[in-house]
């Protein structure tokens, strides 16, 4: 196994970020939970919870400055809002979310001098598949 690392998992209250947390505290490492709870629950992360090694904050990836990721090792980040349809209809929250957030998130790691930077995308990239389950 490789040497502990400390993680942050943005989107860490959602189906996918809540298991990858449940998954990295397994294997040993420490992790930073963070969601800011517009579509992710806290719910999820009750598993996470009975670690000592887990921390939650509950904040926006577009907020996110080089301070918050003090200490910080690994970045995996899950956060945005999926679903085509309500995109279209609510550009600007999609935006700041998706684009802004992500953004926030780069520009904080490369002034916190992170290691690894994961990036996780949602099947809504593809947009309206034209059978289930979605090839990519």
């Amino acid at each position: 196994m490789t040497t502990a690392k400390h993680c942050l998992v943005t989107g860490a209250a959602g189906f996918i970020g809540s298991h990858l947390c449940d998954r990295l505290l397994a294997l040993g490492h420490s992790v930073t939970g963070l969601d800011s709870l517009i579509v992710g629950r806290l719910a999820n992360l009750e598993q996470a919870k009975t670690y000592s090694k887990f921390t939650f904050i509950e904040q926006d990836a577009a907020t996110i400055t080089p301070a918050t990721l003090e200490g910080i090792d690994w970045v995996f980040h899950l956060a945005g809002l999926a679903d085509l349809v309500p995109s279209i209809e609510n550009p600007s929250q999609y935006y700041h979310s998706n684009v802004q957030g992500t953004f926030s998130l780069l520009d904080a790691c490369r002034g916190a001098q992170i290691q690894r930077f994961i990036y996780t995308a949602s099947s809504t990239c593809y947009g309206i598949p034209d059978r289930y389950p979605t090839p990519e």
